[in-house]
């Protein structure tokens, strides 16, 4: 069971260092990816379990992000910070410098998550989700 984040504990700031600013960088990591890829990565910070979402380190020089809506209702089955697993790329802005990302195990994923795609799917399209390799 994934240990839940208690408000009242302050808890060690993540050190973001390697993290670029630089629009030239988010340029070129965006261009080495593409809608559906996996990717490994580190629960680095649960800001407000259950109202925003987690941020992901991902290794990059840019930094990844699950938005709340696509993580379950329960947050007890949320990952855990420094939980490692699986993300696919669910979106990628191209102004704003942020790795949008979905797990990739069904687990940590909203209850209704096949449903929810079909009028919420990146681009607009669930048609593109066949690209997408989720786990079990």
């Amino acid at each position: 069971m994934p240990e839940q984040h208690d408000e009242d504990r302050p808890h060690a700031l993540y050190d973001w260092s390697h993290l670029s600013d630089d629009p030239g960088v988010w340029d070129r990591v965006r261009a080495g990816l593409v809608l559906g890829q996996r990717l490994s990565g580190t629960v680095a910070r649960i800001p407000r379990l259950g109202a925003i979402g987690i941020f992901i380190d991902l290794g990059l020089p840019i930094g990844g992000f699950v938005d709340v809506l696509l993580l379950p209702d329960d947050t007890s089955r949320w990952p855990a910070e420094g939980a490692i697993t699986d993300f696919l790329v669910w979106w990628m802005d191209p102004k704003r410098a942020q790795i949008r990302l979905v797990p990739a195990e069904s687990r940590f994923r909203r209850e209704d998550f096949d449903t929810w795609c079909l009028t919420n799917a990146p681009t607009g399209d669930p048609g593109v989700l066949e690209f997408f390799r989720f786990g079990s």
